[in-house]
């Protein structure tokens, strides 16, 4: 019977964290689990300060109405001349000039935390996954402001109260409150010349319209010109129109569906119990050039494209952190077998894909037999150079950009290195010099590459290790000199010089034909 009263707000939702959701459909048990009952600070404080300490029930209850939000409300009051009511809605569907005013103050105090705190922990606003979420928040944020008539380059003076507010909790607002005004300046400034080109589309829909907004027109207003549904739905509440939402979300499923089918994804099931698999063991952090291993084979596995074998252990690197696969072959029985790539399973086996050529039938009457195995050591060493290729252009792009730099993907192959990350505008040729000389400078340095496992709490201070990534108890850390920490599972060279060199020797930090092991100054695609 609370539905949809302003006076019915929720403070506990119990949530339980207890499985894992596969890609097949299944649901893995986790280590930990735990309940989350999702009451926050604000939520306690906001009832607290509605209610007067529980003596006056007679206004509707918001998180809204703490301390935290009054700062923002009033530097807002004073960039548009108009004060916070403090209204709700009760119907949220047909709101008053009021209430639309009050929701536009919570969604800027609401959208100017969500901005300085992300960008704080170093995502930016982009085209993809989360930081495409960032840039839909902050667009939505300018479109509420025009509903407040503030004036264009408003939004990012809310920056200062945020960090009033927040900054004693989170010091990281404090240290990068520079950056994150210069990124919402750099967003809201792109964003406010497609404002008016998509406020004309909409105009010149609404004339020709007759009940309703087509939902491809408004996927069209959200996909091309940054609009939320819920923008478009009240521009065209104003006018008497409705929206077509059911055909809007047609036409973001057709784009999902698009999106979907560029992606190639191939599901290998091993086991159903993923507590009674062994691990594979690396072994290939030292390697020698045309060394033999011995290992033993535990499991065939066929899926519907390709074999692979699985070792007790192995020198093979099985596919992470941006790093592909090793190949090589496999000795079985006096014959040369070809591995043409390694990847990992949930449960932590290395799966060695072999040449389609060979009968799975043959290769599992081998099944915990001792066998051998044999890198190739050419293709890893380029791999290696790569890699600690990587770690030497995110320490540059850092000390060039800022600290606001992290890693947000990479490829690190044979070939070549694709180091992905974001940055508020387009790197200047002078920083891009800049961020090359360095690496150079680096790598004919010649300084010494080490590695080591320690726990994750006795990491050193000035290693990089970024909020919300997956790191386990025990971690592995990559020192390059005295300038480079990385908390890192790949396989690197010896010293950073390894990068500018191959096999026999030959530095590449001058202009060459070898361009497959150029130094990162050349090779990095940042």
């Amino acid at each position: 019977m609370n539905t949809g009263s302003p006076y019915c707000i929720e403070i506990w939702n119990l949530v339980f964290i207890q499985f894992n959701a596969e890609e097949d459909g299944s649901f893995r048990p986790l280590k930990a689990r735990h309940v989350d009952t999702g009451m926050g600070f604000e939520r306690v404080a906001g009832i607290l300060a509605t209610t007067k300490n529980f003596t006056d029930y007679s206004r509707p209850p918001s998180n809204y109405n703490c301390d935290l939000f009054t700062p923002i409300f009033n530097r807002i009051t004073e960039l548009c001349g108009i004060e916070y009511g403090a209204t709700m809605p009760e119907i949220p569907q047909k709101l008053s000039a009021e209430e639309m005013r009050d929701v536009a103050f919570r969604v800027l105090a609401d959208h100017a935390r969500t901005l300085s705190c992300s960008i704080a922990d170093g995502i930016l606003p982009g085209n993809e996954g989360r930081n495409y979420v960032l840039r839909r928040i902050l667009r939505r944020a300018v479109m509420y402001g025009r509903r407040l008539n503030l004036a264009p380059g408003s939004f990012v003076k809310l920056v200062e109260p945020v960090v009033e507010v927040l900054g004693q909790a989170f010091p990281e607002l404090v240290a990068q409150q520079e950056i994150i005004r210069r990124v919402i300046s750099s967003e809201e400034s792109a964003f406010d010349r497609t404002i008016d080109r998509g406020i004309q589309l909409f105009e010149k829909l609404a004339q020709n319209a007759v009940g309703s907004i087509a939902g491809t027109d408004a996927f069209e207003l959200y996909d091309t010109y940054g609009f939320p549904l819920d923008l478009t739905q009240i521009l065209a509440q104003e006018k008497g129109l409705q929206v077509d939402t059911a055909g809007f979300e047609a036409a973001m499923e057709q784009q999902r569906a698009r999106a979907r089918a560029a992606q190639k994804k191939s599901i290998i099931s091993v086991t159903e119990n993923d507590e009674t698999v062994q691990a594979t063991e690396f072994t290939g952090y030292f390697w020698q050039e045309g060394a033999l291993y011995d290992v033993t084979l535990l499991e065939v596995v066929q899926s519907t494209d390709a074999m692979y074998a699985i070792f007790d252990k192995s020198p093979f690197y099985a596919e992470m952190g941006g790093q592909v696969g090793d190949s090589g072959w496999l000795h079985i029985d006096g014959q040369r077998l070809s591995i043409e790539d390694t990847n990992k399973s949930p449960a932590g086996q290395f799966l060695h894909k072999l040449d389609s050529a060979v009968s799975c039938d043959y290769l599992k009457t081998y099944v915990g037999s001792k066998v051998l195995l044999e890198l190739d050591s050419k293709r890893r060493a380029a791999i290696e150079r790569h890699h600690s290729a990587t770690h030497i252009v995110h320490w540059a792009l850092r000390k060039v950009l800022g600290d606001h730099v992290r890693q947000a993907g990479s490829y690190v192959g044979p070939d070549r290195l694709r180091f992905d990350f974001a940055h508020f505008e387009a790197i200047k040729p002078h920083q891009l010099t800049e961020i090359e000389h360095l690496c150079n400078e680096r790598i004919l340095a010649n300084e010494s590459v080490r590695w080591y496992e320690t726990d994750f709490n006795s990491k050193p201070e000035h290693c990089l290790a970024f909020f919300g990534e997956k790191y386990g108890s025990v971690v592995r850390v990559v020192e390059i000199g005295d300038f480079s920490a990385e908390l890192c599972g790949g396989t690197h060279v010896r010293a950073s010089g390894g990068t500018g060199t191959d096999q026999a020797g030959c530095r590449f930090g001058h202009r060459c034909g070898h361009a497959q092991n150029r130094s990162p100054g050349w090779r990095s695609s940042p």
